[in-house]
């Protein structure tokens, strides 16, 4: 819908400085909400395309830059439908900056099996995107198409980590940096510390292991380690804290959900977070602010990764070939636009 719009607009079918027809007759014909024609107008607006004036509508935007286009980008995630995506904050926020980096970004959803994917990303291919964001942990092995993808030099970028070091481009240290952060916050408190986690997905082994050497850097002594397998994430009976779980002790975990469900066992138990136990959490948990040993957004600040996933973005678009940013070689990154040595930032 956004590409038609700025086909028209560039072949002249709605005329510099010229009134673009209305929301309700744009969404009537497209065959979508007002609110989606509403967004994309607005994108449009961003990108230098229309003026837009309350009370009158948008207008063509005379006298604007010749050439300036939005790059087709595919974003590849979970089963999340148009309207919870919002509530996703990966997908909110860059959707919501896209069109400052010059960024038409479209949501598809990535298929569990090897071969779908393949046949999604050959698709992504055939509709001419000209990079593609994805979710790491969903991607199983390497798929024939990724030959294809490197031979025609659209960038494949992940966010955290890459799956590939050395041939897909990464967004990636933050899971294993702050959570070595932590260790040092926690070391304030001069006490043992229960390790809360999941294991059987790379995100988790980095968390895990950035707060292991955090404890070894700030002398943080872990007295005990609380693991569930990454599959029964969406098993709330499986992810039973009960007989585990102890006052007086100092807890810390990466996770929203299993803070969540911490609290929820020990308030279900009489114990209440900063009056008979602590916990450090990565994520604010509202209902319970006043309580916690809290570092807000500490695995990564929102805003400012989902400004470095689309500099990133744009940066391979535009100057191919990509390098890759990957955590494996502690204090010592491969040169990348967007990632800087943990020792230079501390």
């Amino acid at each position: 819908m956004l590409e038609v719009l700025q086909d028209r607009i560039e072949q002249g079918v709605y005329p510099l400085g010229k009134r673009l027809p209305s929301e309700r007759k744009l969404a009537n014909e497209f065959k979508v909400p007002q609110s989606q024609i509403h967004k994309k107008l607005r994108q449009l607006v961003d990108a230098g395309l229309l003026e837009c004036y309350r009370g009158n509508g948008y207008f063509i935007r005379a006298g604007r830059p010749a050439g300036v286009k939005l790059h087709r980008v595919a974003l590849c995630g979970d089963l999340y439908k148009s309207t919870q995506e919002k509530e996703n904050f990966y997908v909110g926020l860059l959707l919501n900056l896209a069109p400052e980096y010059k960024q038409n970004i479209t949501w598809y959803t990535m298929p569990k099996e090897e071969r779908a994917q393949d046949e999604l990303l050959r698709y992504l291919i055939h509709e001419r995107a000209e990079g593609i964001f994805c979710f790491p942990h969903f991607i199983k092995g390497f798929l024939p198409v990724f030959s294809e993808l490197i031979r025609l030099q659209i960038p494949l970028i992940f966010w955290d980590y890459s799956p590939f070091p050395g041939i897909f481009p990464s967004i990636g240290v933050d899971h294993f940096r702050s959570c070595m952060r932590a260790a040092e916050i926690l070391s304030k408190q001069k006490r043992p510390v229960t390790y809360v986690g999941f294991t059987g997905a790379e995100q988790n082994r980095l968390k895990y292991q950035g707060f292991k050497l955090g404890c070894q850097l700030f002398n943080v002594t872990i007295e005990d380690e609380i693991f569930f397998p990454y599959r029964d994430v969406l098993n709330a009976e499986k992810l039973n804290f009960r007989g585990r779980l102890s006052p007086d002790r100092l807890y810390f975990t990466s996770t929203r959900l299993l803070s969540s469900r911490l609290i929820g066992t020990m308030f279900d138990s009489g114990f209440l977070p900063g009056r008979d136990y602590h916990i450090l959490t990565v994520d604010r948990v509202k209902f319970m602010d006043d309580s916690l040993l809290q570092l807000d957004t500490m695995m990564r600040n929102n805003t400012a990764l989902a400004h470095k996933l689309l500099s990133e973005m744009s940066h391979a678009i535009t100057k191919p070939p990509q390098q890759c940013n990957d955590w494996r070689i502690m204090m010592d990154y491969i040169a990348g636009r967007s990632l800087t040595p943990v020792a230079d930032e501390r």
